[in-house]
């Protein structure tokens, strides 16, 4: 991380962003247990409609709509703030994936991230990958 508290392209991430890299991994891989464990027990994550789902099952449903899509998510930006065991991320993603007529469908998003340090590892409790609408 650098002094502006923004990881870069070159750094390696802080155990804290490696919650996000290995969701991103996992979710390439098609992999939807390794993408369900990066999240806490009680994790959520906000659908583009802003709807919440709330822990790892329900999560994982989420997740196979997007391995199904063959999502590929790409970190472009990422700021970190820990406090203890939390951590606030905000940032940017590159979401791909495939849309009608099976066409690649590609955006840029803003990333909006809270992480909690459980049991010597960093999980993530609340993500949410889209910008909300309004």
């Amino acid at each position: 991380m650098n002094p502006t508290g923004t990881a870069s392209a070159q750094a390696a991430p802080t155990p804290a962003e490696n919650a996000l890299h290995s969701f991103a991994a996992a979710i390439r891989d098609g992999d939807i247990a390794a993408a369900a464990a990066c999240f806490t027990r009680e994790g959520t994550m906000i659908t583009p409609d802003g709807t919440a789902v709330h822990g790892r099952a329900d999560v994982a449903a989420l997740l196979i709509q997007l391995t199904a899509r063959r999502t590929e998510i790409e970190v472009e930006q990422l700021v970190v703030r820990r406090a203890g065991d939390v951590a606030l991320a905000t940032g940017r993603l590159r979401l791909r994936s495939d849309g009608p007529a099976e066409a690649r469908i590609e955006q840029s998003c803003s990333l909006n991230l809270v992480l909690r340090h459980l049991e010597g590892i960093w999980k993530i409790a609340i993500l949410s990958p889209w910008a909300l609408p309004g």
